[in-house]
């Protein structure tokens, strides 16, 4: 998901399903009717082909009860893939972290987005392999799973997980319903995992992390996207997330979270060659002694979902407060793109700034696609609020009762 494409011998040659998926959603959800659209039906054609092609035979094995993916380092490769090569398509053998339910969850909740706004129907092999990825996630009990999260960090059972396998479970029985289609996994699996993921969300909100209690995490900017667009949290649960989310607020954007050591205080420096390096839990441990407080990444991706969620709340209670925190974070999200005296060049959305010696710059994955998507939904939901008669492409959403962060 980074535009430019020249991070031969580090990880950023991969093409990550989570950030992907995010920005095909967002081509879809702001131009339902054109080349967006296409571009994001496209995209996630290309996952599913690389799902189909080299992951599948990994879920089965899971399903069949020949694998366990639930152990030690060595056996996170043995998971269904959530990185592969972009240029080729094809997989990455080199060892990674693809203990990430989320990043499975978001792919089955666009796909089916696509097909509820009747853009991209779910049939055959797609039908099959969301039937199989369902499976999977009941198989690992993926409610009690202590994955990597959004963040592909800290082993622990995140809500930032949670939120997207539980949208993508509401959005396949959705359309399982509309289609009159028989869902192809076992007959109680999309019932227990609503009811599951339902229950571990209630208890684990609004904190991102309580287990194991050395990875708690009280505040997370990655529960944003349960908000926005995931729609997965009522407004009321919004409200309390978006409040917690004052502790990661900087100048420039938003942290992560607190104690985040990526991308901390001369990064490069520290790090060494390959600033996207990857980490096992133990070395996130060392990795994690170099921070110093207040010296956090400020992270480009949030400010433009929280202006986007404020401005679906102004949308249904035209109430001026949204909409003054609608313009508030919109505002700092264009801010935060790139003047003249940035190396990567001027206009361009960041993935972040960190602090190299005593200046906050863009780190290295400057422009970044995701960042750009994120800010096209906010401008295209502040296009809305000033053009009531404007429709969203999707299906309704539910009626809430508005919230509205302090």
């Amino acid at each position: 998901a980074n535009s430019k494409g020249d991070h031969t011998g580090s990880s950023m040659f991969g093409s990550w399903l989570r950030d992907n998926c995010i920005i095909a959603y967002g081509l879809f959800f702001t131009d339902p009717d054109g080349q967006g659209c296409e571009d994001s039906k496209a995209c996630i054609n290309s996952i599913a082909t690389f799902l189909l092609t080299h992951e599948a035979h990994r879920i089965e094995l899971v399903l069949g009860g020949h694998k366990d993916v639930k152990g030690p380092p060595d056996t996170w490769m043995d998971r269904p893939h959530i990185r592969f090569i972009g240029e080729t398509g094809l997989e990455d053998t080199k060892w990674y972290n693809h203990k990430q339910n989320d990043a499975l969850g978001y792919f089955m909740w666009c796909r089916c987005q696509l097909a509820l706004a009747d853009k991209m129907p779910l049939t055959g092999d797609h039908l099959k392999l969301l039937g199989q990825l369902f499976d999977y996630l009941r198989v690992i009990e993926c409610w009690d799973d202590y994955d990597a999260g959004h963040w592909e960090e800290h082993s622990a059972q995140h809500a930032s997980s949670l939120g997207p396998c539980l949208a993508a479970t509401k959005a396949f029985k959705e359309l399982m319903k509309k289609t009159g289609l028989m869902a192809p996994c076992k007959t109680d699996t999309l019932d227990i995992l609503d009811l599951k993921l339902s229950l571990c969300l209630k208890e684990i909100l609004p904190n991102e992390v309580i287990r194991p209690a050395e990875n708690a995490k009280d505040a997370d900017s990655a529960l944003i996207f349960l908000c926005y667009p995931l729609d997965v949290v009522d407004d009321d649960m919004a409200a309390k997330i978006l409040e917690r989310l004052q502790k990661c607020m900087g100048h420039v954007a938003m942290a992560r979270y607190r104690k985040d050591s990526y991308w901390c205080k001369d990064y490069k420096e520290k790090i060494g060659d390959d600033p996207t390096k990857h980490f096992t839990d133990e070395e996130l441990k060392a990795r994690d002694a170099l921070l110093v407080p207040g010296e956090e990444a400020q992270w480009c991706l949030f400010d433009p979902m929280v202006s986007a969620y404020y401005g679906k709340l102004y949308q249904k209670s035209k109430k001026p407060e949204h909409l003054k925190l609608q313009q508030l974070f919109l505002s700092r999200a264009l801010a935060a793109i790139t003047g003249d005296d940035c190396e990567f060049g001027a206009w361009m959305c960041c993935e972040a700034y960190y602090l190299h010696g005593d200046k906050w710059e863009p780190n290295d994955n400057t422009p970044l696609v995701w960042t750009q998507i994120d800010l096209k939904m906010a401008l295209y939901e502040m296009e809305k609020s000033l053009s009531p008669t404007r429709k969203r492409p999707s299906a309704g959403g539910k009626k809430r009762p508005a919230g509205a962060m302090s």
